[in-house]
């Protein structure tokens, strides 16, 4: 059975290709860049709601810090670029259109070092200059929508089960064609990818380092190839070619010898990975290896506590985050998931006292905004709760349910235009139209500002669309 998220994915990448692209008159014809960006906000609107993404607030920052110090080192780029942790085990990182770059958790959870990570990101940066996928589309303009559909959902959905199935039958006519051209573009990602990565200051070695642990996830599995080394392929001839330029390289540079690599930070997003979202009992067995070496006792303390708060283990929880704190008190994110398990476990006091703790290390950290202001909420201190709540907002507006609980404080204020318009904000990041429609429109009466007006308009209008598509996506393939 073809499980439903990747059906509606392959569906919209069939009816985004052949509503939103131009009329193609010949195979030869590209894609334009206004093309291309227009192609990359309707994917993530899309994957948005498709894909699991993971948003927790660390994660994201640090893969961006990541990746944008290696775009800060471009000569010229033509999109911003962004990027994305999916949530699944699958070994696998793709870039979408316009800069939109996706990595799994799972092959982030196979790294060493930070280097390894921005290898990845250095390669599929290089894609995204070369700009792969869009020279792709076009040469594969001459096929069916429906072929074209299966191939993009062989890029994006990976080697799985279901997208198999869903590409079964739709491929083998471009098959060669679709390979062909990929080994050429993949050669060249690596090329100019080790070129960006070396750029940033990082050892050249980690491209190859990083491939050849793929390659040894697949022979441990049992032959089953990851998603990685299936929608990037020629892996072995790759990795020998890397292998030689990097032993050619010269000595490095006194840049590259003075960078140093965060790899507190690095192993730290890495347990929040493995702790917060991976099988109970294979991130207990990751943290017991890590137990076993000494630089990364702290960090299998603060995963185990993310571990045991998932099996609702408060109590060993917290013995196991302040652990952690003990051998480094400094690390503020530490400090913030004591204070959110004291929330979780209704000790308000301790909460605060913990979150307030954090918050003298770090005093924009939202996440800590966040869970300080949801206390002072249950404590009754609504007008206190609301500025941390609004300043956890302004900071990232991506938090866990943070204009839910913005809605309630304003509610509880009597401020009904600003909760109706925060509600709205919640339900259409949720996709919950109807719902996001209703606070819109009472968000409207009580509109004051020219700007807040035309913000409801718009949003209201988005709907609509939307709504209209949702009406005829079945009929636009069946006609392309």
């Amino acid at each position: 059975m073809i499980s439903r998220r990747p059906r509606n994915l392959l569906i919209f990448l069939v009816v985004l290709l052949a509503v939103a692209m131009p009329t193609v008159r010949t195979a030869q014809a590209e894609v334009s860049i206004e093309d291309e960006r227009k192609m990359g906000e309707e994917f993530l609107k899309v994957a948005a709601g498709q894909l699991p993404l993971i948003e927790d607030p660390e994660v994201v920052s640090y893969l961006g810090r990541v990746g944008q110090g290696i775009v800060a080192r471009l000569y010229s780029y033509t999109f911003p670029y962004h990027f994305y942790v999916v949530n699944s085990d699958a070994l696998n990182a793709f870039a979408a259109p316009a800069g939109h770059i996706f990595m799994n958790r799972g092959l982030i959870e196979i790294m060493e070092s930070e280097a390894e990570l921005a290898a990845i990101l250095a390669h599929e940066i290089a894609h995204v200059q070369s700009r792969h996928l869009a020279h792709r589309i076009a040469r594969a303009q001459k096929l069916n929508w429906a072929t074209l559909g299966g191939i993009l959902a062989a890029i994006f959905l990976g080697s799985g089960e279901a997208s198999q199935a869903l590409i079964a039958g739709t491929q083998a006519g471009a098959a060669s064609l679709q390979l062909a051209n990929s080994r050429q573009d993949e050669e060249e990602s690596d090329r100019k990818g080790l070129r960006y990565l070396e750029a940033a200051g990082y050892n050249g070695s980690a491209m190859v380092s990083i491939m050849n642990k793929m390659a040894h996830e697949s022979w441990q599995s049992g032959g089953r190839i990851p998603s990685y080394l299936t929608t990037h392929p020629g892996v072995p001839e790759r990795v020998n070619y890397l292998a030689s330029v990097v032993q050619t390289r010269p000595p490095s540079s006194p840049d590259t010898e003075k960078r140093s690599e965060n790899e507190v930070e690095f192993r730290m997003m890495q347990a929040k990975l493995v702790g917060g979202y991976q099988d109970h009992s294979e991130a207990v067995g990751y943290f017991r290896q890590w137990l076993e070496q000494p630089d990364t006792v702290t960090m299998a303390y603060y995963g185990m506590g993310l571990v045991l708060r998932r099996q609702g283990k408060m109590e060993e929880a917290v013995n196991s985050f302040k652990k952690a704190i003990s051998a480094r008190p400094d690390l503020w994110p530490i400090l913030v998931e004591l204070g959110e398990t004291y929330f979780r476990m209704g000790k308000l006091d301790k909460a605060i006292s913990v979150l307030e703790s954090a918050l003298a290390l770090e005093s924009d950290q939202p996440t800590a905004l966040f869970v300080l202001g949801r206390s002072l909420m249950e404590q009754g201190k609504t007008a206190e709760a609301r500025r941390y709540l609004a300043r956890a907002e302004q900071l990232n507006g991506r938090l866990p349910s943070i204009q839910y609980h913005l809605g309630i404080a304003y509610g509880q204020l009597n401020q009904l235009g600003e909760a109706h318009y925060q509600f709205a904000l919640h339900h259409l990041r949720h996709r919950s139209w109807k719902s996001a429609q209703f606070h819109l429109q009472e968000a409207l009466r009580h509109a004051n500002s020219p700007e807040r007006k035309e913000a409801i308009l718009k949003a209201l209008k988005e709907i609509k669309q939307v709504n209209r598509a949702a009406k005829q996506p079945e009929a636009n393939l069946g006609r392309h």
